[in-house]
C-alpha cells in the first residue's frame, strides 16, 4: 500500500490520472490461489462487488478521456517539454 501511495505521484507526473478508488486485499496469499481464482467461491461476489468501483471508476475516466480527446487534441492544448524536464514553464 505504502508503495501504490508513493507510485500515485509518479504516475500523475507521467501524465497518467490514477483512479481514486484503490484496490487491497489484505492477506491476498490466503484469499487467492496462485492461479488467481479465489480460495472460496463464496466470497468470489463480495471481492467482484469490490473490485467493480475501482474498474467502474476507470471504465469513466478512460471514456471521458477518449471523448475529450474527440473534442480537443491535448498536444495543441498543452505545451509538454520534449527533450528535458528544464523546459516546463514554470518561472525562473
Amino acid at each position: 500500500m505504502r508503495a501504490a501511495m508513493g507510485m500515485r505521484n509518479f504516475l500523475s507526473e507521467l501524465g497518467c490520472l490514477p483512479v481514486s478508488a484503490m484496490i487491497h486485499v489484505p492477506k491476498a496469499q490466503e484469499v487467492m490461489a496462485e492461479n488467481g481464482s479465489f480460495n472460496e467461491q463464496s466470497e468470489q461476489d463480495t471481492w467482484f462487488n469490490y473490485f467493480s468501483r475501482t474498474f467502474t471508476q476507470l471504465a469513466w475516466w478512460a471514456e471521458a478521456a477518449q471523448q475529450q480527446k474527440l473534442t480537443q487534441n491535448p498536444t495543441e492544448v498543452l505545451s509538454s517539454f520534449t527533450k528535458d524536464p528544464s523546459q516546463r514553464n514554470a518561472p525562473k
